[in-house]
């Protein structure tokens, strides 16, 4: 016999066979356990959903020129990559330990008994935690299990909840939506204020110096006749002296002005008021001596060169008395804001130290553009005249630039803070408040009978097969042949059509 003879093939019609004489192996495990399912199915805890869709709208409600003066409105375009970036960010943003424990807070989730059961289980095995911490440690973790965050293009945010109880679904929902509404708001909101102080404070800053120099030039303008030459001065040396020095006095400035934005920007975190300190008399004091002596180096620069004994000391009393000042102010900045973490108060002190050098340098700038007036006045009326007025005109053009970019940057932020509150709604837009669900979307029942149905048909299947399997009686001719290994001579098939007419007796 060949091995070929030894292969059993199981044809279509075999299977079919199999499964009529094996039918209730089959029906009855497929029936049962379908029945079983769609019955344990009402045993499973039941879970509602409701979701909240959120529109962020980039509305544009200004002209493009307004549009240039307002922060964050200018038009930008991102590519995809930072449009995935930022939804990733929004989805952790909604589920952060910050907008989940106020949600906590606001729907008094903490006050669950079960939770409170569980946390206080686990504080038998850590004492260290306190109760209340390990409740909101619970609800946290179960709040981000429960809650989807999706994304509908870069613009739409769905936020679904999940819960046993479906009114406690669509609180969730619709209260995590106000709170991401709420404090994407306030943060944009945070930032228009900030940029709006320091714009007032600047615009304060630099009014008062366009005042000084419309002041300054118009004194000028009536003085400036009266005065005369002194003939035993050398009046060129001296003006060229003057004008360096303020000159220089001007780039240093600039140079601390720049340093004092910088430190006013790193002290962010500080508003206007607490930026404003009385240093006390003793501080005006040294002030009005600074103002005494800047006067005479001014009154002696006109009169001596600059290596004369008197300019030299009333330089270094200069000096002596700023030092003195810095040191108090270094002191009083100490003591005001000795809670501040050490680099802060670095800081504050270095601010404050600029600003009293800035009034020192304006106070000498100020004398010596007198001075230097008087000089060149005194050398010829007209003609100097018409030079120094320019030089006044300038300086008040100078500060009436830096005043109205400081006053249009100020309008801006107002327009800005204005605008962010009256498109608060359309910004930030729930498009789709959430509801009670009606339907429990756990547990699928549909689905688990299905599942029901498929496990049963497996298991019947398989105590079909099994049974089959089990059962050596002969099917076939073949299965004669194989195991006798002789032929079959003869077969008397069955005779469907006297099954049930022998009658026995």
């Amino acid at each position: 016999m060949s091995n070929n003879d030894n292969i059993t093939t199981i044809s279509i019609k075999d299977v079919l066979s199999i499964v009529r004489r094996r039918k209730w192996l089959v029906i009855f495990p497929l029936i049962l356990v379908t029945i079983i399912a769609f019955a344990g199915s009402y045993l499973l805890e039941e879970r509602f959903q409701s979701s909240t869709m959120v529109v962020i709208d980039q509305t544009k409600f200004l002209s493009k020129q307004l549009q240039a003066m307002v922060p964050g409105q200018e038009d930008r375009r991102f590519s995809s990559q930072q449009v995935r970036s930022q939804l990733i960010a929004l989805h952790n943003e909604i589920i952060s330990s910050a907008y989940l424990s106020r949600l906590i807070g606001e729907l008094k989730l903490g006050d669950d008994p079960d939770v409170r059961k569980q946390a206080a289980k686990i504080n038998v095995r850590r004492p260290d935690i306190p109760i209340n911490q390990l409740v909101y440690y619970i609800l946290i973790e179960e709040l981000r299990e429960n809650i989807k965050v999706n994304f509908s293009g870069a613009d739409i945010i769905e936020i679904t909840a999940e819960s046993d109880d479906p009114a406690m679904s669509m609180q969730i929902a619709t209260r995590l939506a106000e709170i991401f509404k709420e404090e994407r708001l306030s943060r944009e909101l945070s930032g228009v204020r900030g940029a709006l102080d320091f714009s007032d404070e600047q615009l304060a800053i630099y009014k008062n110096n366009l005042t000084d120099a419309e002041t300054r030039k118009a004194e000028f303008q009536t003085e400036v006749l009266r005065m005369r030459l002194d003939e035993s001065v050398v009046a060129d040396t001296n003006i060229r002296a003057i004008n360096a020095d303020v000159d220089n006095i001007k780039l240093l400035i600039e140079d601390n002005r720049a340093s004092q934005l910088e430190k006013r920007r790193q002290l962010s975190g500080y508003n206007k008021s607490q930026l404003q300190i009385n240093f006390g008399s003793k501080y005006d004091e040294l002030t009005g001596n600074i103002r005494d002596e800047s006067d005479r180096l001014a009154d002696f620069m006109s009169k001596y060169s600059w290596f004369d004994p008197k300019v030299l000391n009333a330089n270094i009393k200069i000096r002596s008395i700023q030092r003195d000042m810095e040191e108090l102010v270094a002191d009083v900045v100490n003591e005001k804001f000795k809670d501040a973490p050490v680099a802060e108060r670095e800081l504050l002190r270095e601010y404050f130290i600029l600003q009293t050098a800035e009034a020192v340098l304006r106070q000498k700038q100020s004398d010596f553009e007198v001075s230097l007036s008087t000089l060149r006045a005194r050398i010829s009326k007209q003609p100097e005249y018409e030079v120094q007025m320019r030089n006044f005109t300038n300086d008040v053009n100078s500060a009436r630039v830096i005043y109205e970019k400081f006053r249009d940057q100020l309008t801006g932020s107002e327009i800005s803070q204005s605008l962010m509150r009256g498109e608060a709604e359309s910004k930030y837009r729930i498009m789709e408040p959430a509801s009670v669900p009606l339907e429990p979307v756990k547990p699928n029942r549909i689905k688990i009978s299905l599942l029901g149905l498929v496990l049963g048909l497996v298991i019947g299947g398989a105590a079909a097969l099994l049974a089959e399997l089990l059962d050596n009686s002969f099917r076939k001719i073949e299965d004669v042949e194989n195991s006798l290994s002789l032929p079959v001579l003869a077969a008397i098939p069955e005779i469907s059509s006297l099954k049930g007419r022998v009658k026995v007796g």
